[in-house]
């Protein structure tokens, strides 16, 4: 099983290279087409993202305008555990003079080999709610 779960960790830094890249299509190629990226919370970015267009649309295009294009993510590290994967990161963004500064850690689930459900753990999620509304 560990040979499995470390070709995963190798998607889950690819994603995080295209999406600082904004390779949409590597990005789009690390996701199950039914891929589900649940982000808690109660700002305009949360809730159930479902499917890769939605994720995109929704989620991903959202923070870019939202945040003028300053969002980051960036992938401090990615834990392997036995039966999902966690990539711990650090994000940062700008908006209307308020700044965001939070750690998070996005755990995944898998189907053959690629991301089929993230879900957002945040350090202060009153934070991101507030800088995101």
């Amino acid at each position: 099983m560990y040979a499995v779960l470390k070709a995963e960790e190798t998607t889950v830094r690819r994603f995080y290279e295209a999406f600082a890249a904004k390779d949409w299509d590597t990005a789009r190629g690390c996701f199950t087409e039914d891929a589900v990226w649940h982000m808690p919370g109660r700002s305009p970015i949360a809730g159930d993202h479902r499917g890769w267009d939605a994720i995109m649309r929704d989620f991903f295009a959202k923070v870019a305008a939202l945040s003028g294009g300053t969002f980051r993510a960036e992938l401090v590290d990615v834990l392997v555990g036995s039966h999902r994967v966690a990539a711990f990161q650090h994000a940062t963004a700008e908006r209307a003079g308020r700044k965001l500064d939070v750690t998070a850690c996005q755990v995944m689930s898998f189907r053959d080999g690629l991301i089929a459900d993230v879900r957002g753990h945040y350090s202060d999620q009153y934070q991101l709610d507030e800088f995101w509304s």
